[in-house]
């Protein structure tokens, strides 16, 4: 009897089987505390090429692997981990309009510090994983401001929509009476709110993700010549959720998303295995 693909990736977590060679994130008394995918100090910093395939186990699973790796580069200054991803991606999309999606990417870490990683799939009951989620339309809201419905339907013809239209005698125009119309911002869902780039999110297994507030994880991605250059910066201890050490090991996962190739949720591509992380106390 064949075995089922959960246990199939329970023997490899356990045997620590990696198909990319460990990283190693060398010490930098560069400031980390801003990314920068374009700066100088990269130029230097060794690469990982760690593969990538389509996510096979939640539904709906992409098709084919549209990211078949990402090159993977690390420093750390002491306080605050960097990590550098770059892929192909033919065409730069930020989402916007209905049946969009954005280009986006994903770094994952063991929120506990035990000895054997959780699947890697996403993490389990009881113990779950650490992730940092960018998008690239998260960064074009920060950078020139959330699009209205006028910027995505130029051509519209409505009577009023409450949030952008001024009616006098029945509609205020202050910001607590605008989240009347926008009921994630009523009950305070954090995922209603302007991002810094970057989600942080909790997950104890498929369709768990929780996204965490009040983070000081950042994020930058250039796209140039269809590929992404993304840098993403993290504390090296988040009080309450993972702790990556200087002078030990740890595990990292990784997942891209080709939004102009229908890729969001489970529609992606991911690291099958963990990668041996470490974090060296030498330059």
């Amino acid at each position: 009897m064949s075995s089922s693909p959960l246990l199939v990736l329970s023997v490899l977590t356990l045997s620590h089987l990696s198909w990319a060679n460990p990283l190693l994130a060398r010490k930098t008394g560069t400031d980390l505390s801003v990314p920068d995918p374009k700066a100088k100090y990269w130029d230097s910093v060794p690469q990982e090429h760690v593969p990538l395939m389509a996510q096979p186990m939640a539904i709906p699973r992409p098709e084919v692997t549209r990211t078949a790796q990402v090159a993977v580069q690390a420093l750390h200054d002491g306080k605050r981990l960097a990590l550098r991803l770059r892929w192909r991606d033919a065409d730069r999309n930020e989402a916007g309009r209905l049946g969009e999606f954005s280009d986006a990417a994903a770094v994952q870490f063991p929120l506990a510090g035990k000895p054997v990683p959780p699947p890697v799939m996403m993490g389990m009951k009881g113990d779950p994983v650490h992730i940092f989620h960018w998008r690239a339309q998260y960064q074009r809201d920060a950078e020139r401001g959330k699009p209205g419905m006028k910027d995505l339907y130029p051509n519209q013809a409505i009577d009023m929509y409450p949030m952008e239209f001024a009616d006098p005698g029945t509609t205020s125009t202050d910001e607590a009476a605008r989240d009347k119309f926008s009921p994630g911002r009523e009950v305070g869902n954090p995922q209603s709110y302007p991002k810094n780039g970057v989600d942080e999110i909790f997950a104890e297994g498929f369709s768990t993700s929780a996204v965490q507030e009040g983070h000081q994880s950042q994020a930058k991605g250039n796209w140039e010549n269809g590929e992404w250059t993304l840098v993403i910066v993290r504390p090296l201890a988040i009080e309450g959720g993972s702790t990556v050490k200087v002078g030990s090991s740890t595990w990292v996962g990784f997942a891209v998303w080709q939004g102009g190739l229908g890729e969001v949720g489970s529609r992606k591509c991911v690291t099958m295995t963990w990668t041996a992380f470490e974090l060296s106390d030498k330059s």
